[in-house]
């Protein structure tokens, strides 16, 4: 039997373009964008503290030059909260008949495709702040490694059923026995990991 290996030309194969993404729980661009500025606040707290307690009065550092440290510092800060809730934000995934795609970034976008065939085991994980909201994250597995290929984030508890009742058995949608099922169950199995698994 002779080899063949016939090659496929580049414009009969799907663009990623044509991907039509589904998006986040909005919820969740929101709490990660509190948990930026508690941290920060606290940050400004302790930079004030040392600035104007300790290096003013006792270093002789100028109030000028600490005013101006200072107003660094805080710009600094919002400008990374603001990176924090816009990488939130542009977080989208889509799931395909033979893939999972999940697509992120502010300035240097990244899209990560896995086979569905290929994802050994589904992780759902819920920490504090995704209790209190109602969020979801799911890790999907690779065979053959022990790090998750990529995780989807801040889905809410109809997504993530579904998502993960999908991947976890391990076969592509055509093949599913009929629209329903893809339906969610009334309430997410209770398998996910403990707030102290939770990364």
């Amino acid at each position: 039997m002779s080899f063949v290996n016939v090659q496929i030309p580049l414009d009969s194969l799907p663009r990623l373009a044509r991907v039509r993404f589904e998006a986040l729980s909005p919820h969740y661009a929101r709490v990660v964008l509190g948990v930026a500025l508690t941290v920060e606040t606290v940050a400004l707290v302790i930079a004030a503290i040392v600035l104007f307690a300790v290096l003013v009065p006792n270093a002789g550092l100028p109030l000028g030059r600490a005013l101006l440290i200072f107003g660094g510092i805080v710009m600094t800060m919002a400008a990374l909260a603001w990176f924090a809730h816009k990488s939130a934000s542009v977080i989208g995934y889509a799931v395909r008949e033979h893939d999972v795609i999940v697509r992120g970034g502010v300035f240097w976008k990244k899209e990560t495709v896995q086979p569905i065939k290929r994802i050994q085991h589904v992780e759902q994980h819920r920490g504090p702040l995704d209790r209190r909201f109602g969020l979801y994250e799911l890790k999907l597995f690779s065979a053959g490694t022990g790090h998750f290929t990529f995780r989807i984030p801040g889905l809410d508890a109809a997504a993530a059923s579904r998502i993960k009742r999908l991947l976890s058995s391990g076969t592509e949608p055509e093949e599913l026995p009929g629209p329903g099922a893809l339906e969610a169950p009334a309430a997410i199995p209770a398998t996910e990991s403990t707030p102290a698994d939770d990364e």
